[in-house]
């Protein structure tokens, strides 16, 4: 176990370990003078909440703080509460996507920060070491506005070349979302470029130490259009073959400069998140996103089958106004006119400080308090309706999505003539009768199943 005196840790639990936190480590950039005083540890969801703290005190920090999200913010509190008992000293703040005004748990920590959190983290490293352990400071603090990007310092020389060259490395571009998705924690929170004089140069530096793969954090990476045009020049201009672009765009503001520029990128070099979320117009105008839903769709079609990027595209299922049958058109629009290799299928979630969590009655939505807040049933869709389509989406990720059965979804897509739906609904009930259960199915047995289904099934499709 690493032994050292650290003023500050930052505590980032990652999904798994091949994740990089660009959030902690984005922090620490910008400590200013008090940077050489800190320190990050880095963990994945395998760890306990005593391993945590005792791997956490073995720094003897004076201010620990943890960034949380729906995945890990039951461990941070958990950790929390055993430091308050074993090292009570400790001063503990906390921020993330997670966390708003009304967060219920915030007396675990001294500090919770509500929004970006660089300036507010700085100042309240600044107050604790300047002034001492026990220095006044607010219980919560908001950031309404968000960080000035002008100021911002990049972090992207935090990477060690261990991290470089076996995790994911995330990027931004950009700050904030222009858009107010109801759904969606970045609603209002305003776009805001990072001037692409210190950018670009970043970026070129995280390549010259050998990075070919970057994963952008920006949740509508093509807006503004002459800012998505000019990174997306700065990786043309050297592009190898086994460069990787992962990019979040916005397929309803798909401007012809940036199409222009997506499809001159060798093919698989990019990796396209598209979120279409429904292609019902009157419930994408409910929940914030263009009701030009033929518009969307075209864009989607137009970037599968005319660039060589690879296009995942996401829908969700229990939006306020859209029944199952509504959410079936929708899916089978998407797969049929632009057969993405990929169509991610989610539930909604009621995340902390959405439109939706804070007007649940209205919108006739009630959703699981514990993360990851599921919906529970919405307006249109009962619990048992929520429940069968969440077992289709299963089983779509299972054989589609997951890519190991090219030719048994080949023959899928024949059988289906047009509704892809039914017939994956079909091979649900398929594999839960044989199995009993959608997960813990080994690959070879999924394959005998598979194998049954299409003999047997090619007439009920």
């Amino acid at each position: 176990m690493t032994q050292s005196n650290t003023d500050i840790l930052l505590v980032a639990v990652n999904a798994r370990y091949s994740h990089c936190a660009f959030a902690a480590r984005s922090l620490i950039a910008n400590l200013g003078a008090l940077a050489p005083r800190a320190d990050l540890l880095e963990c994945d969801l395998e760890i306990t909440p005593l391993q945590l703290a005792q791997r956490i005190l073995a720094y003897s920090p004076r201010v620990v703080s943890f960034t949380t999200y729906l995945w890990n913010v039951r461990l941070a509190e958990a950790t929390a509460r055993i430091l308050r008992r074993v090292s009570p000293s400790v001063r503990l703040v906390a921020g993330g996507p997670e966390l708003t005004a009304d967060y219920p748990h915030a007396d675990l920590f001294d500090t919770v920060i509500v929004g970006e959190g660089e300036s507010a983290f700085r100042a309240f490293c600044e107050s604790v070491l300047t002034n001492g352990d026990d220095a006044p400071f607010p219980a919560v603090v908001i950031k309404d506005t968000g960080e000035d990007p002008a100021t911002l310092a990049l972090p992207y020389d935090l990477y060690t070349d261990t991290d470089l060259a076996q995790r994911t490395i995330y990027v931004e571009t950009s700050r904030g979302c222009p858009f107010s998705c109801a759904y969606c924690t970045s609603a209002g929170t305003g776009l805001r470029p990072l001037p692409l004089s210190r950018l670009l140069p970043a970026f070129d530096g995280l390549w010259q130490r050998g990075l070919r793969q970057f994963k952008f954090l920006d949740r509508s990476f093509n807006a503004p259009v002459a800012h998505a045009c000019a990174v997306l020049d700065f990786f043309l201009d050297r592009v190898t073959a086994d460069t990787r672009l992962h990019l979040e765009i916005q397929a309803d503001r798909l401007h012809p400069d940036v199409l222009k520029r997506l499809t001159a990128f060798p093919n698989e070099t990019l990796h396209l998140e598209v979120g279409v979320q429904t292609l019902t117009p009157h419930v994408a105008a409910t929940i914030g996103r263009s009701p030009d839903t033929a518009h969307t769709l075209e864009n989607v079609r137009v970037l599968t089958q005319e660039t060589g990027a690879t296009v995942h595209a996401d829908l969700i299922f229990g939006l306020p106004g859209e029944d199952e049958a509504a959410f079936v058109r929708s899916f089978n629009k998407l797969v049929t006119v632009c057969a993405p290799p990929k169509v991610q299928v989610n539930l909604l979630k009621g995340l902390p400080g959405t439109r939706f969590v804070r007007e649940a009655q209205r919108f006739g939505l009630v959703f699981n308090p514990e993360p990851p807040y599921e919906l529970l049933y919405s307006d249109a869709m009962d619990f048992a309706t929520l429940a069968r389509v969440q077992r289709f989406a299963r089983c779509w990720e299972l054989v589609h999505n997951r890519g190991h059965f090219s030719e048994a979804c080949r023959r899928l897509r024949t059988l289906a003539d047009g509704d892809p739906y039914a017939c994956y609904q079909a091979l649900t009930d398929h594999l839960s009768a044989a199995e009993g259960k959608l997960f813990a199915i080994a690959r070879a047995r999924l394959a005998v199943l598979l194998d049954d289904f299409l003999s047997s099934q090619s007439h009920e499709c």
